[in-house]
């Protein structure tokens, strides 16, 4: 397993927020820094709409949803790679929701993403730092974090959703 850290940005001293790179499909290259929300109350990882061209590719499927002021329907997208500290998440399930406010160009990072890591934040040291720990059902996939949440809480396994390719 890989340990990986990512200094906070301490101009939202009251968020948990880092920098990561996202994959740039058009320039195949990582872009410019993007930021991340740690939200450790969110089931799902969640990007705005009008960023999943150039990061990822949306899916036809769409489930329900409420993030902050925001509740409807929301695509399915994948992101093809984020740079954390170094260490690269692959194929990450997120939502895409056209969302508004200070947020917009943030990635909300939730649990369909944390949950494959043991991490701590640290407002002291100004720091988070983590250790993927993939658990015995995430191994057995190809990508691990090809899942995600439905509003009851209940996983959704990313081939469940589109069906076998």
């Amino acid at each position: 397993m890989s340990n990986f850290s990512a200094k906070l940005n301490s101009k939202r001293p009251c968020r948990y927020v880092f920098e990561a790179n996202l994959w740039d499909k058009k320039r195949s290259r990582f872009g410019a820094p993007v930021n991340v929300l740690v939200d450790t109350g969110a089931f799902n990882t969640i990007i705005h709409k009008f960023l999943v061209p150039k990061y990822g590719r949306m899916l036809e499927q769409t489930i329900m949803t409420s993030v902050g002021g925001y509740k409807g329907g929301a695509n399915i997208c994948i992101l093809d790679k984020i740079n954390i500290g170094g260490h690269i998440l692959e194929n990450v399930v997120a939502l895409a929701i056209p969302f508004e406010g200070e947020l917009q160009d943030h990635i909300l990072l939730g649990a369909n993403t944390t949950n494959n890591w043991d991490f701590s934040l640290s407002r002291k040291r100004n720091i988070i730092e983590a250790k993927e720990e993939l658990s015995d059902e995430a191994m057995k996939r190809e990508f691990p974090y090809q899942y995600c949440y439905n509003n009851k809480g209940q996983v959704m396994a990313l081939q469940e959703m589109v069906g076998d390719e």
